[in-house]
């Protein structure tokens, strides 16, 4: 798998969701390039209420609109999977999941959402 690019949420800030962006559930694979993000950010004018707060030209993403759960999910049976270049940014739970034995990963980055509080993910 490479060059996989996919964001949950459109310009719109909300309507969107999935429970996982990407499920790996077989063995000896290689994925390469992955950028996976909840949207954080919208045309300014397009956010409904006090879910997302202006900033220039774009809107912040709040109050669990557009919601996912997890990321990248590696599955139990998914042995021996090497990743390269795999950036998962936003979710609402698990940034990654990895079930799998004997897996590699080569540079990794996670952003956290904007929009979490002490009330509504614990402490």
């Amino acid at each position: 798998l490479y060059d996989i690019f996919a964001r949950v949420g459109g310009p719109e800030c909300r309507g969107m969701s999935v429970d996982v962006m990407v499920k790996i559930e077989s063995g000896n694979v290689v994925a390469d390039n992955f950028w996976l993000w909840r949207a954080d950010h919208c045309r300014a004018g397009e956010a409904g209420g006090d879910k997302a707060e202006a900033f220039g030209s774009e809107a912040w993403v709040k109050g669990g609109d557009n919601p996912v759960e997890t990321g990248v999910l590696v599955g139990r049976s998914a042995h021996n999977v090497v990743a390269y270049a795999m950036a998962v940014e936003h979710t609402l739970g698990d940034l990654l999941v990895w079930n799998g034995e004997r897996g590699r990963l080569y540079f990794y980055q996670a952003e956290l959402p904007y929009d979490v509080t002490q009330e509504t993910f614990g402490s």
